[in-house]
């Protein structure tokens, strides 16, 4: 595994931090490219991608904190070093959501027709991420003797860990998979005719089960943390599934 991808100058740069940002770039490329064709101002879109930046990041690294407390008691600028990894998916998609719903509503913009056009980019997005927590070593899976299983070096979380040595689950690989997957569905079902919020619920409903069963194979440091996972994911399942079928009976 490589945490650092390569130095300048003295200046070691963060495989993590390289694939977080190559993930908002595409992100924000395919939704404005998608914007266009529903008749929404690019300058739309370069606006919601800062809120929803700002959200992801913030969300996501105060959701990683409060469950990770233990690595900063000690260490409290080390919150801010979000280069350095420690991202929890779910709190930078509440974190997200509710910049962006804000922005929308300042604008006076349908939500769940801009989440249509926002979700399949979320899929593409997971792609890149979830490689540089591979690559950073972290949110790693479950002791396993499968082929493709991997042993990560002390010089990451996966190694230093008490999994540290063992073969495991490429958790990171398995979402980065899923993600590419999702963003060709969305995508798909983005292009055909549609009802608003349809292509947000499928979202919510695939990525909320994937994962949930995901989840039976990643490591974490304490149970309550991997309980809080699985209620949020069901419950994006739940939500995803009353958008679905709410927005279908309106439609029809």
């Amino acid at each position: 595994m490589h945490p650092i991808l390569f130095r300048l100058d003295g200046f070691a740069v963060p495989s993590y931090g390289v694939m977080l940002v190559i993930s908002f770039l595409f992100a924000i490329w395919f939704t404005k490219k998608k914007a266009k064709a529903f008749g929404i101002s690019t300058v739309v879109i370069e606006n919601l991608a800062f809120y929803l930046m700002l959200g992801v990041i913030v969300g996501g690294r105060v959701l990683y904190v409060v469950f990770h407390w233990s690595q900063y008691s000690d260490d409290i600028i080390g919150i801010f070093r979000i280069w350095e990894g420690g991202m929890m998916f779910f709190g930078g998609l509440i974190g997200g959501f509710l910049a962006g719903t804000l922005y929308l509503k300042s604008i006076k913009i349908p939500i769940l027709h801009m989440t249509d056009i926002v979700a399949p980019a979320l899929g593409l997005g997971q792609f890149f991420t979830r490689i540089g927590c591979f690559l950073n070593g972290c949110c790693f899976g479950l002791p396993t003797n499968l082929p493709w299983a991997v042993k990560f070096p002390a010089s990451c979380a996966a190694g230093a860990s008490p999994l540290g040595g063992k073969y495991i689950h490429p958790t990171q690989l398995y979402a980065s998979l899923f993600g590419l997957v999702l963003f060709l569905f969305l995508n798909k079902r983005l292009n055909r005719k549609h009802f608003p919020g349809e292509v947000f619920s499928l979202y919510l409903i695939f990525y909320g089960g994937f994962r949930f069963g995901v989840d039976f194979v990643r490591y974490y440091e304490n149970s309550a943390n991997y309980w809080i996972n699985q209620v949020i994911a069901l419950g994006l399942v739940g939500i995803g599934i009353i958008i679905y079928f709410w927005r279908r009976k309106d439609a029809s």
